[in-house]
């Protein structure tokens, strides 16, 4: 069996992610991924968030912020789109638009391809999978059902399943022999930094064991682009004799909007909901 691949994404932009989390990776020198909401509003909002007066500080696309986000990407990170308005109303309204509208818009301030995108809410990938095809994006990433893909033929490079992270993570949960396994992270800090959140804490707990288990040799981090890629190719890396795809399904996680909610309500999950 061949070492394990983990990818690390955050969704959202949030701007606690860039204060708390990217010191703690780049101290370990892991790469992860960044799904970026493409409008200058200065506060997330999703129809839920606000209805909860939650005030989700996000990135706004300043020069300062654009500045940031490239020296990121000069240290290896990925920036990726997560649409421009990462509302329903405007989702199922114009779903060509944010596809296609955020990849040009993060292009022009990045100044390279985004070849990753990553579906709202999860399950918007209904109406976003053909207008992401469409807008030219290479992979994107839905949710969560916490799947380990071990061959090319094992992947719907435009449904790839994550992991939504929680404060209590068996870490080496995360790390199968031959097998790449997404993560994502919203939130961290607490209820008021974003969805979901785990603490500063429990994040740097994490990828110190992280790093235990890439110093062993039993794992290598890649961004969600790079493992697509090696995934793909398929020669530096040696799958499991298995072509079997993994998962354990958590429950209950969908994350709703406030528009579209399912008629049992506001499904909207809490941090100890498993």
């Amino acid at each position: 069996m061949g070492k394990a691949l983990v990818s690390l994404t955050f969704d959202d932009g949030l701007r606690c992610q860039f204060e708390r989390a990217v010191p703690i990776l780049d101290r370990y020198g892991f790469k992860a991924t960044f799904f970026l909401v493409a409008n200058t509003d200065p506060v997330f909002s999703d129809g839920v968030a606000e209805n909860q007066k939650y005030g989700w500080r996000k990135i706004d696309w300043s020069a300062e912020d654009i500045r940031l986000l490239r020296h990121m990407i000069e240290r290896g990170h990925e920036i990726g789109s997560h649409t421009v308005s990462h509302k329903r109303p405007s989702i199922n309204a114009k779903p060509m638009f944010e596809a296609s509208e955020s990849k040009k818009l993060i292009e022009t301030w990045m100044g390279v391809e985004i070849p990753s995108f990553c579906y709202p809410f999860y399950e918007t990938i209904q109406e976003l999978k053909q207008p992401a095809i469409q807008a030219g994006y290479q992979q994107a990433r839905t949710g969560h059902e916490d799947a380990y893909y071990d061959s090319p033929n094992s992947v719907d490079w435009f449904a790839v399943d994550c992991r939504q992270i929680t404060t209590e993570e068996n870490v080496s949960g995360w790390v199968k022999p031959g097998c790449w396994h997404v993560l994502t992270f919203h939130g961290i800090g607490n209820e008021q930094d974003g969805w979901e959140p785990i603490s500063e804490h429990a994040f740097a707990r994490q990828m110190a064991e992280l790093e235990e288990l890439r110093k062993s040799g039993a794992v290598e981090v890649l961004t969600f682009k790079d493992a697509a890629n090696r995934l793909r190719d398929n020669h530096a890396w040696s799958p499991s004799p298995s072509n079997k795809r993994a998962r354990s399904k958590l429950h209950g996680r969908t994350r709703q909007g406030a528009q579209g909610l399912d008629p049992g309500g506001d499904s909207r999950p809490k941090s100890n909901q498993q």
